[in-house]
């Protein structure tokens, strides 16, 4: 299947359903740039859109217990931060993901350089 087209259009359509267009989607309900939409997007793909305390849904929420949205007038570093560190509990609670870099060594520096559209080149 590996050498499918087919098979690989499939792969990329149920990508984009189930996980790249939700968080573009909800990344401009919330007013988030780039590097929110990144983070949207490793967090559903991670964690899934399901209802549990770990998911994607939960951590956005916990987020939003922390700190608004730019959508509702907040700061964007502000809230992406509070996300990140909902995101960084919720890898915590789970022993597959307890290794928080992607997070911390990626999407973490990019918010703290203020980079919030993943302007080139990246560091």
């Amino acid at each position: 299947a590996a050498k499918d087209t087919a098979f690989h259009q499939a792969q990329n359509d149920e990508r984009d359903q189930v996980y790249f267009n939700p968080a573009v989607k909800q990344g401009k309900a919330d007013g988030i740039g780039v590097l929110g939409q990144f983070a949207y997007y490793d967090t559903l793909l991670m964690h899934g859109s399901g209802r549990d305390a770990t998911s994607f849904g939960s951590i956005r929420k916990k987020a939003l217990t922390k700190a608004k949205p730019p959508a509702k007038g907040g700061d964007e570093k502000k809230y992406l931060s509070a996300f990140l560190d909902a995101r960084v509990w919720a890898m915590k609670q789970e022993e597959a993901h307890m290794d928080t870099s992607r997070v911390d060594t990626a999407q973490r520096v990019f918010l703290n350089k203020g980079n919030l559209n993943l302007d080139q080149p990246l560091h």
